[in-house]
């Protein structure tokens, strides 16, 4: 590629909010309408290739491997095997911890979805990340704002229980109808699995061919008709928050995809995408294992919105945020 191409290509690409950026770990915040990875349909510009230009701007950094003492088993070899176990210990260590050519994204996000994303720099830290989502022991919670009412197709094709976490740890059936507004911080899980709709392939219901899926969402806020929720994904499906919400009956604002046609007089027609997001991660941090929080702020647009809109979510929003970010 030719120097003036590549110039143009990097001044097309999204400037990165960095949040947090070890040797090992590069912690973003995610604008909207940007896709995570180069599809078919967007092969450049993706959040993938701003990774990659990040990278090469900032080139290499100044770790260096421990200086180790031989292993014991080595004591009695000759000189210069002991060089080549050196030698290949050493290459073993900067393919385990040096910084990786091409970082990984160990996880994702909707293209209309903002918010926190983790990128593994070096190998050893991608598998500890990718070892933590497999045990569901990471922790991501999203803001969304939703509001009562979701199309015919969404509704549940199989089981799908709604239950409330009471204070001994046990789980009580819950009417999202009759309580949802008023369930004000209390743990509300849905469980239900989650495919394609065989109809639309973009979008995923509750069906019974679908893979389990575990959301808990807390209420935070109810005014004008709009609920503010903190939701947690246990599993990681494919739009599990989106369809799970809708197959509660209560789809994101702005949700083109799985709300209700939105009529033009209407609040959630000021909004271009649905109100989504990925504002906590927690995480445990290689190489010593700390439990680390990093809190993404709130999308221009979204806290435009709320502030507009829905106020009471904005000062909720605001203050989770900033009680979070102090711990």
């Amino acid at each position: 590629m030719k120097t003036e191409d590549l110039a143009q290509e990097r001044r097309a690409l999204p400037p990165l909010s960095v949040i947090y950026r070890d040797h090992h770990l590069l912690i973003l915040n995610k604008p909207p309408d940007l896709v995570m990875h180069p599809t078919y349909k967007h092969a450049d510009g993706t959040m993938w290739d701003a990774v990659l230009a990040y990278q090469q701007e900032q080139g290499a950094d100044d770790w260096q491997p421990p200086d180790l003492p031989d292993e014991p088993g080595w004591l009695q070899a000759p000189a210069h095997i002991r060089e080549m176990l050196r030698q290949r210990r050493l290459e073993r260590i900067w393919k385990e911890d040096g910084l990786l050519e091409r970082p990984g994204l160990v996880h994702r996000l909707d293209k209309d979805t903002s918010g926190i994303v983790a990128v593994a720099r070096t190998e050893r830290s991608r598998y500890h990340l990718v070892q933590q989502f497999y045990d569901h022991s990471i922790v991501k919670r999203y803001f969304a704002v939703v509001q009562k009412g979701a199309p015919d197709w969404s509704h549940p094709r199989t089981t799908f229980t709604v239950s409330k976490r009471l204070a001994d740890g046990s789980e009580a059936p819950l009417d999202p109808d009759a309580e949802l507004a008023k369930a004000s911080e209390d743990n509300i899980i849905l469980n239900g699995p989650l495919q394609r709709d065989p109809e639309q392939r973009r979008r995923c219901i509750v069906g019974p061919d679908g893979q389990e899926a575990t959301t808990i969402i807390r209420v935070l806020a109810v005014e004008h008709g709009f609920a503010l929720l903190s939701v947690r994904p246990v599993t990681g499906r494919t739009h599990q928050i989106r369809a799970h919400l809708a197959a509660l009956g209560y789809p994101i604002v702005g949700d083109r995809t799985y709300g209700l046609p939105i009529e033009c007089s209407t609040p959630d027609a000021m909004l271009t995408r649905q109100f989504l997001h990925a504002y906590s991660l927690t995480l445990r941090r290689y190489p010593d294992n700390t439990i680390c929080t990093f809190i993404a702020p709130l999308a221009e647009d979204l806290a435009t919105w709320a502030e507009r809109c829905f106020p009471l979510a904005a000062q909720e929003i605001a203050m989770r945020c900033e009680r979070q970010a102090g711990q």
